[in-house]
């Protein structure tokens, strides 16, 4: 199983979009796919059911109330499944008086590698601290999501030497790419920061794909769906979630699909 965890230094960058819409394709790709949420605000959870303020999830699991395979729900699509954030209210972080324990979190992360899924998405609380980085030093990559504005860029530095610290600390994660989300073709400054970052850090590891800005995300979210479930007919960010599976696919170096249907293979004999 490959974990993958979606941070960001700074938050509003479209984290738990992506964790959703992602984990989504490659689903209907044919992966197994866990998706997790480490947000103690839930958003993953409300993003995609009014009622699941009240399950157990990620952090009952930290907190010792149960083995988070009994918290993992199956959704409708066979290959997704979910643990939500449950009820995080008695750590600090949420206003409670408990302080986080990381390596808790790494062995529920550990815990749930051993369920049998081909990846496992974490979306995560904004910046590099506290769960965040717990996450981190327990996964085997990050996707670093990074909003198309002159502002955002500026992070991208801090969360790459977060990324190095953690490597020092003797944890193998490696960077699967920078995602730029909320791209508006038709604004000079999102299309001058996107081609900055890409001009100023190394070749690669920046993602091809980019995701657009569309108010279809809020249609989505409260719809409580992932956006290639609005409609029969895929629109374009369904399409860009795709093609970021599909991309990302070769970074954390997953097997290729078996009896995956590759359409025409030829047009005569």
């Amino acid at each position: 199983m490959t974990a993958l965890a979606i941070a960001s230094q700074k938050g509003g960058v479209g984290k738990t979009t992506v964790a959703i819409n992602l984990a989504y394709s490659m689903a209907r790709r044919g992966r197994s796919v866990l998706l997790v949420d480490t947000d103690p605000q839930g958003s993953v959870g409300l993003s995609l059911s009014r009622g699941i303020r009240e399950r157990c999830g990620f952090y009952d699991a930290v907190a010792g109330s149960g083995q988070p395979a009994e918290f993992v729900l199956a959704t409708r699509l066979p290959e997704f499944s979910l643990l939500t954030a449950g009820r995080s209210v008695s750590f600090g972080e949420s206003g409670g008086g408990r302080v986080l324990d990381a390596s808790g979190v790494e062995n529920v992360l550990l815990a749930l590698g051993e369920l049998g899924n081909d990846v496992m998405i974490i979306d995560t609380p904004a910046g590099m601290s506290g769960v965040t980085s717990a996450v981190l030093s327990g996964s085997d990559f990050v996707l670093i999501p990074q909003q198309a504005e002159p502002l955002g860029v500026r992070s991208v530095p801090q969360a790459l030497q977060m990324i190095a610290a953690i490597r020092r600390e003797g944890n193998h994660i490696g960077v699967a790419g920078i995602v730029m989300t909320m791209v508006n073709a038709d604004q000079r400054e999102s299309v001058e920061s996107e081609a900055q970052l890409r001009a100023a850090l190394p070749a690669g590891i920046m993602c091809t794909t980019t995701i657009p800005r569309d108010a279809i995300f809020l249609r989505a979210s409260s719809a409580g769906v992932p956006v290639g479930l609005l409609s029969r007919n895929p629109v374009a960010p369904a399409v860009a979630f795709d093609q970021l599976a599909a991309e990302l696919e070769g970074k954390l170096g997953l097997p290729e699909l078996e009896n995956q249907d590759d359409g025409i293979r030829q047009l005569l004999d």
